[in-house]
């Protein structure tokens, strides 16, 4: 038996839980065809089981209890962070677990240790802590919105899947969760999405924290969401308008100038096209963006996705070193836009799939990796079921 096997068999040994779980209404794996878009040309049983064991390398790797109040669970940052948690990690883990639960994973018991985690280390507006070290001392006092929206949608996710009769109402605290991060790290007079609940606003925002397809949900319980969506989706068309590459930064002014922190398409703005690829592909919006990015690094890539790297100036200049899933992933989600994209896809879903896990940066992009898989097999639908019945007709391409 191989050493990773071991640690596997004995991770779920260890982490088993007595208490009983409910069966999940849509369970792993359900390889969906969503309404817009393409599929790479793999089996969805192929890929299913790709993302299986993609999701027990990472489970095995980053989940923990060390550190942790009783009875709760962490995702920590491995060495390169001395094993601490961010409640990034917290939102991507609860998603995740809400996606992956099956009778195999029973990964309710693991949500219900993350929201615990996240319930632990509230700042005064009622948010996580950015930061917590790995002995569970605060680090950073403020939130971080990115972490705080995953949670609150996978709190709807993981309603949906299990329902809010148990020992946490799910929905009632997806509710309460998405009305904070309205009042507190959205601005009040121009709907700008804050980086945190203490800093931020319209001289400095964080496009990869913009989620289009969260707030089309959101917007059933307070319309303001709307005008979130239309900042968004402001910045996108700034960027789509500027630049050839489609790329967008790390950072930028609300009218997409520049801000005093990072203006490169590098570890926060290689997010941008997942979160777009996954609005287009349930909501059949935002195409034209990822059409132009895909367009562009296929062709600065001569149609070889592991001459990806990992930073680009915003006008294709590449400065980065490594190619790594936190860049080759989104670009397979934007991949999946329109059939003039199909071999590019393949090949991309090909490099993903063949990426080395672990090592000492591996927490973000281990994780990136494994959204990027649940998308691109048509295993992270919207739970939540909007229903799109045809193509917006502004943009129909493929």
């Amino acid at each position: 038996m191989s050493i990773k096997k071991f640690l596997i068999i004995f991770f779920f040994a260890v982490f088993a839980a007595a208490a009983a779980t409910a069966a999940p209404a849509d369970p792993f794996p359900r390889s969906v065809k969503y309404p817009f878009g393409i599929r790479p040309s793999v089996s969805a049983e192929v890929l299913a089981r790709i993302v299986q064991d993609a999701y027990e390398d990472w489970l095995m790797l980053y989940l923990t209890r060390d550190g942790c109040p009783e009875n709760a669970f962490r995702i920590h940052r491995y060495l390169a962070n001395d094993f601490d948690t961010v409640s990034e990690g917290i939102g991507y883990g609860m998603l995740i677990m809400a996606l992956m639960d099956n009778e195999k994973n029973q990964t309710q018991r693991y949500f219900d240790g993350l929201w615990k985690y996240y319930r632990s280390y509230l700042n005064e507006f009622g948010l996580m802590y950015w930061k917590i070290d790995r002995q569970g001392n605060v680090i950073s006092e403020d939130s971080a919105a990115d972490g705080d929206e995953d949670a609150a949608m996978a709190l709807l996710y993981a309603h949906k899947q299990w329902g809010s009769s148990g020992p946490i109402n799910y929905f009632e605290e997806a509710k309460v969760l998405i009305s904070k991060i309205m009042s507190y790290e959205v601005t009040a007079e121009d709907f700008v999405l804050k980086p945190g609940s203490e800093w931020g606003g319209y001289n400095i925002t964080n496009p990869s924290y913009y989620d289009p397809a969260y707030y089309r949900v959101w917007q059933s319980f307070d319309r303001k969401w709307s005008n979130v969506l239309d900042r968004g989706q402001r910045i996108y068309r700034y960027f789509h308008g500027k630049y050839q590459t489609g790329l967008m930064p790390d950072w930028c002014v609300a009218d997409g100038s520049t801000a005093y922190l990072s203006y490169n398409y590098s570890y926060d703005a290689c997010r941008v096209p997942l979160r777009i690829g996954r609005d287009y592909l349930l909501n059949g919006q935002g195409g034209e963006h990822l059409d132009k990015i895909s367009d562009w690094i296929d062709r600065t890539t001569n149609g070889n996705p592991e001459l990806i790297v990992d930073g680009y100036k915003l006008n294709g200049t590449p400065f980065g070193k490594y190619n790594n899933a936190a860049f080759v992933g989104p670009f397979c989600v934007a991949a999946m836009v329109s059939k003039q994209h199909q071999e590019w896809l393949n090949k991309s879903v090909s490099c993903l799939i063949g990426l080395e896990t672990g090592g000492r940066f591996g927490y973000y992009n281990d994780t990136l990796r494994l959204l990027s898989l649940l998308i691109v097999s048509g295993n992270m639908p919207n739970l939540w079921e909007i229903k799109i019945k045809e193509e917006p007709e502004q943009w129909q391409k493929g």
